[in-house]
């Protein structure tokens, strides 16, 4: 039986993340307490889990967002979004370095601008106020995430600078959208299969995969694939999918559709479901069951997998904040 728990292969450099090497120097850099220690959590209490990342670099005059090096006038890097959710509540971290340069006796701060739709701006945040002391580079760190809304689909990142009149204006932005993500699913046993449709020797070539949006608050995870069925006269089979919740309670259970085979030949059915979404899921087991001589469904192999990685606290466990300047 295929069982695995999947990984995610992009983690956030600041907010809330899962102890790694990698972070720890990181926080050594910026200055960060090292102090790391899972919070205490109620067993009723939710924790905020990781979805994903998306690059952002905002170049202008003097004011660019990106990464921590400079070079040549911008920054090399870029910075990131990092996408969480906890309860059906979605919080978008912005994570990176604002730098000045040559910009003496001028102000600039990011501003985050959330949206529920591609038009409509649902609320606005600012990070803080940082001044160029003279004409060299000058780099700040960034980690703004204090706002959490079941309605935010995207985020507008802004470098702002200060006018002459005590004003704030863009001198760049870029906008960034909550994603679907993507986990592939494979399951191969003796005669009983789930993947891609491509079926050659004894299985399939290829994997399903589960399909991760949300919307309004809730996850729903979409299943979609090929069942197969080889030399099994008579077998039946179907799908099922579990729903877990980041503390691993199963918040429900729903099943496919009975197929069966009428002889030993391949035979293959087309997987397409969504039965099921909550705030809550973080993680589901696609099992593939087989229906036997007593009329009892047993499964035959499952795959687990998620969207998120469980998380712990790291810098007052998120929130806005602008770091001290970089050295």
């Amino acid at each position: 039986m295929q069982s695995t728990h999947p990984s995610a292969s992009r983690r956030p450099r600041t907010g809330i993340t899962r102890i790694d090497v990698g972070y720890l120097a990181l926080a050594s850099l910026l200055g960060v307490a090292a102090a790391i220690v899972a919070p205490d959590t109620r067993a009723d209490e939710l924790l905020p889990t990781y979805i994903g990342s998306q690059s952002v670099k905002i170049t202008a005059s003097g004011f660019d967002f990106g990464g921590n090096t400079f070079v040549a006038g911008a920054p090399t890097g870029s910075g990131d979004v990092h996408w969480h959710i906890v309860d059906g509540q979605i919080n978008p971290i912005v994570d990176g370095t604002l730098h000045l340069n040559d910009v003496q006796g001028l102000c600039a701060r990011m501003r985050v601008d959330y949206y529920v739709n591609s038009s409509t701006v649902w609320t606005t945040r600012y990070g803080g106020e940082v001044c160029a002391p003279d004409d060299k580079h000058h780099a700040y760190s960034v980690a703004l995430g204090e706002y959490t809304s079941n309605k935010i689909s995207e985020v507008k990142v802004s470098v702002e600078k200060k006018t002459a009149s005590q004003d704030w204006q863009s001198v760049g932005s870029q906008r960034v959208k909550l994603i679907t993500t993507h986990s592939s699913v494979k399951i191969t046993e003796d005669g009983f299969d789930f993947g891609g449709q491509t079926f050659i020797g004894s299985g399939p070539t290829n994997s399903g995969e589960i399909a991760w949006s949300w919307s309004g608050g809730q996850i729903t995870p979409h299943l979609t694939g090929t069942l197969h069925i080889n030399n099994a006269a008579s077998a039946c089979a179907r799908m099922r999918i579990e729903y877990y919740s980041a503390t691993d309670e199963r918040l429900s259970d729903q099943y496919g559709g009975k197929v069966c085979a009428v002889d030993n030949k391949h035979h293959s059915w087309n997987v397409d479901l969504k039965p099921f979404d909550d705030g809550k899921i973080v993680w589901v087991r696609v099992s593939l069951q087989n229906l036997g001589a007593d009329e009892v469904w047993r499964t035959v192999g499952s795959h687990s997998v998620s969207y998120a990685i469980k998380p712990i606290a790291l810098c007052g466990g998120g929130g806005g904040c602008l770091r001290r300047e970089l050295k």
